[in-house]
């Protein structure tokens, strides 16, 4: 008995011994993962993720493509319209408010002191230093996701260094680098367009109203009257209108309402006699767009297969016209409400605003580009592009929210 439990003692210890000669140690290692494989393992499951959540959200995932390339195109315009800038921007431009002559003779151009005020100048407006790195800070700048800390009412100290109050920003459009554009000298570009912005909105939505009103029942009475005398008259005045030069309409619009119609000269403080006026000049120049626009939608829609279906089934012309007809052309006009929106706003109401003295968002880009005012140029173009690029998803996500016809995502 002891001899078989000495053995099995042995035989025990020497499985023991043999355990502890064996080592996993690198057949674990092997079959750990890397934190580089980790790293890509995670990468691959929120892109699978990602990817998923696209699919399931078809709007957000073209919402979010279209305003990702718009404004990469917006950003490279951008930057080249900044270099041009910079490039025809003359001395003058930072001086424009210093009087050289009261300064006395050591500021005269081309002294060490004028060069020492102009460097110092150009501090103050944010252009010194190498062009590209003044591209990139601007960039930096208008980008609203990126907080900057930015020198309000800044002055140059003797040593040269800015000094100022700094204020966190998310958006940031610069200076006025000249009063004549708008703003007074060092004055903040977004302030002034917040001021402007809302008598350009209230005018151009008005007149876009009115427009969407009177047009698209003309556009309707044209189609149904096609080659008739009354599709004749209202889609050949239309086309009459358009082809004159916007300048020459606008004009003669303001001319006529002051010696015809006794009408005031300037917008502010006019009574509704005088007020009334820039609104139809707005709707003179988007109107026939609107009629002739709806006139194509209308026809389009008539001549369709499953118009002359609906009338060969034997339901009446009124009703195919009004439940089916224009509501496939009603469809493509709400998508371009918004563009023609800001279209107007940014473009058609500059000549409207400017004969009558409208303090609209017109005086920034005349007078900037007059002056070479480089921020209020840009800030102008971001503006005005920012919301065409958006007013045009606007009215694609439309179009496909009302239409079930259309897919974006295709």
């Amino acid at each position: 008995m002891e001899k078989k439990a000495n053995g099995s003692e042995n035989a025990n210890s020497s499985i023991l011994e043999l355990l502890n000669e064996i080592s996993l140690t690198e057949e674990v290692k092997l079959t750990k993962t890397s934190h580089r494989e980790k790293i890509r393992n995670g990468f691959r499951s929120s892109n699978s993720t990602f990817s998923e959540f696209m699919q399931r959200n078809p709007l957000f995932s073209y919402s979010l493509k279209r305003i990702l390339y718009a404004f990469i195109t917006l950003y490279v315009a951008v930057a080249v319209v900044f270099v041009m800038l910079r490039l025809v921007t003359t001395d003058g431009v930072y001086l424009s408010d210093v009087n050289l002559d009261k300064l006395g003779p050591d500021f005269q151009y081309g002294t060490p002191g004028y060069q020492n005020l102009l460097n110092n100048r150009m501090k103050l407006f944010g252009v010194a230093g190498p062009m590209i790195n003044q591209m990139f800070i601007y960039l930096r700048n208008i980008t609203p996701f990126i907080p900057k800390t930015i020198i309000v009412n800044p002055i140059v100290q003797d040593n040269g260094d800015i000094a100022g109050t700094p204020t966190v920003m998310w958006f940031y459009l610069g200076v006025f680098m000249n009063k004549a554009s708008g703003g007074q000298v060092l004055s903040l570009v977004q302030d002034a367009f917040k001021r402007s912005i809302p008598t350009s909105f209230k005018i151009g939505s008005i007149g876009v109203l009115l427009s969407y009103l009177i047009g698209v029942p003309l556009g309707i009475l044209a189609a149904k009257n096609k080659e008739k005398s009354a599709d004749n008259a209202i889609n050949g005045s239309s086309l009459l209108i358009s082809a004159i030069p916007a300048l020459v309409v606008i004009s003669l619009l303001y001319k006529m309402s002051i010696y015809v119609f006794g009408a005031n000269g300037t917008y502010e403080g006019s009574s509704f006699g005088t007020k009334i006026w820039p609104i139809i000049g707005i709707m003179l120049l988007i109107m026939p767009m609107i009629i002739v626009n709806t006139r194509r939608f209308v026809l389009d829609e008539m001549t369709a297969d499953y118009a002359k279906f609906a009338l060969s089934k034997g339901l009446s012309e009124k009703y195919v016209f009004y439940v089916h007809i224009f509501r496939n052309a009603g469809i493509r006009l709400i998508k371009t409400l918004p563009e023609v929106f800001v279209l107007t706003l940014f473009g058609s109401s500059i000549l409207v605003e400017r004969h009558w003295s409208i303090d609209g968002m017109s005086k920034f880009i005349l007078n900037g580009v007059a002056n070479k005012d480089t921020f209020v140029v840009l800030g102008y173009i971001f503006v005005s592009a920012s919301a065409g690029v958006f007013s045009s998803l606007i009215g694609d996500l439309l179009l496909a929210t009302l239409d079930p016809r259309i897919k974006l995502t295709k």
